[in-house]
């Protein structure tokens, strides 16, 4: 029973992740080089805009889908399984974090590197562990403990799927605000290091506001999205099962 409940909410994460995925591919195709420009880069962003091709981008599309096929779903899997466990909300954020982003960095910095038309090496698939894990982390945390306070500010609209979703916007944007600090610390080091800025003339807070807030509403509508979609896929997915015999 125990057992059966754990995959049952594996695989709602996974379903909410993977409905997610796509919308935010979608939008991620058009955005993500935009805003990894500003991130790196240190431009404007009418500058990175005016940077941006149509073609790359729907080209760019076919490595956010799949890259975010694995990615959403993991964490939301992972995610769903933890708020199960035994443990305090930082402990959960912190075991999410660390096994998200131990498992998914390369795929992570594959796409940024399709996304900034750099060459893909063996170093660059692995650049950049410790701010991505410190990152990750720090998500996961600000996730959990965003979702047990307004959970409890808001029991009317927790108590329904309807109001858990619309939840889950403010829950994830708030948590990519709050975890911010480690995507900068990312950006400077995903810099080429021929061409690395001091830290101190990297860090803008005007593109670093523009990239976060930029970054949080795509993952935030996304997120919100899925979780209003992923009951009647749900429902949908076990009346296939019991015409196919179940599963």
């Amino acid at each position: 029973m125990v057992v059966d409940t754990i995959m049952s909410k594996a695989l709602a994460g996974a379903t909410q992740g993977a409905v997610g995925a796509v919308v935010a591919a979608a939008l991620s195709a058009f955005t993500e080089p935009v805003v990894n420009r500003v991130l790196v880069q240190r431009i404007s962003v009418v500058e990175s805009m005016k940077q941006s091709d149509m073609a790359k981008s729907i080209k760019f599309f076919q490595t956010t889908l799949p890259t975010n096929f694995l990615k959403f779903p993991l964490f939301e899997a992972v995610n769903a399984v933890m708020q199960g466990m035994p443990g305090s909300g930082a402990y959960k954020g912190f075991i999410t974090g660390l096994v998200f982003t131990t498992a998914t960095l390369p795929v992570t910095n594959y796409r940024f590197c399709k996304s900034m038309n750099r060459p893909i090496t063996k170093e660059s698939l692995f650049t950049a562990y410790f701010p991505t894990v410190i990152r990750d982390i720090a998500y996961g945390i600000s996730r959990n403990f965003l979702r047990n306070f307004l959970f409890a500010s808001f029991p009317a609209l927790a108590a329904t799927a309807n109001g858990r979703s619309l939840l889950l916007f403010p829950i994830v944007y708030g948590a990519c605000v709050l975890s911010s600090p480690g995507n900068e610390l990312r950006g400077y080091y995903l810099q080429p290091k021929d061409k690395r800025l001091p830290f101190k003339e990297f860090f803008k807070p005007a593109n670093y506001l523009r990239s976060t807030l930029v970054g949080a509403f795509i993952m935030g509508v996304s997120l919100m999205m899925g979780g209003f979609i992923t009951p009647p896929v749900q429902a949908a997915w076990l009346q296939i099962a019991t015409l196919f015999g179940g599963v």
